[in-house]
């Protein structure tokens, strides 16, 4: 199995939220996503979208709506 990591990106820097993400959801087109966890917790960020999924590296990134 391979779970993933998501990062926010703020001014250019990469911070983890999610260590071992099993899928993400756009919740609406407010910018709402919401992740879930192997641990079957749910984390929501408003205000970001998808920016970049890389599936070698399993990781997701999220970027800040403008």
């Amino acid at each position: 199995m391979c779970l993933s990591k998501v990062y926010l990106r703020r001014e250019g820097k990469d911070e983890v939220i999610v260590e071992e993400a099993t899928n993400a959801n756009v919740i609406d087109n407010t910018g709402t996503v919401e992740i879930n966890s192997i641990f079957d917790e749910s984390k929501k960020v408003k205000g970001y979208f998808i920016k970049e999924v890389d599936f070698l590296k399993n990781r997701m990134i999220l970027s800040k709506r403008k």
